[in-house]
């Protein structure tokens, strides 16, 4: 599946290697542009190399919380301040929701609902 213009550039941090791997090639085969992470460390200079029109984010990570980095990155002095988030988890969903309306211009997408809504929420953004 292909889009006219450029193709969306997708940080995706999650910590889980297994799921990080699935998601990218998924989102890849759909026509996006796919920069990856295991770790929340290092992050902003992913950011300032690849500036990414939408960030996908594990919520429960070591080091630091997927919730603690989108602060982070919010209050970096760049276009990040008004990139989309994204919290895609599999922590319970009210949970997710609430993480999700703590932090502005973010949503949430449950790793339950599939790659398929992932997909979604980044392409209505």
């Amino acid at each position: 599946m292909t889009t006219s213009g450029p193709a969306k550039t997708i940080l995706i941090v999650d910590d889980n290697e297994e799921i990080l791997g699935t998601t990218s090639s998924y989102l890849q085969s759909r026509g996006l542009r796919v920069v990856s992470s295991s770790s929340a460390l290092g992050v902003t200079a992913l950011v300032g190399r690849h500036h990414p029109d939408v960030v996908v984010l594990d919520v429960m990570m070591p080091a630091l919380d997927g919730d603690a980095l989108a602060t982070l990155l919010r209050g970096q002095k760049s276009a990040l301040r008004s990139t989309p988030i994204i919290f895609y988890s599999a922590m319970e969903e009210e949970q997710l929701h609430r993480v999700a309306a703590s932090v502005t211009g973010a949503t949430y997408v449950a790793k339950g609902d599939g790659l398929g809504a992932l997909y979604s929420a980044i392409v209505s953004l």
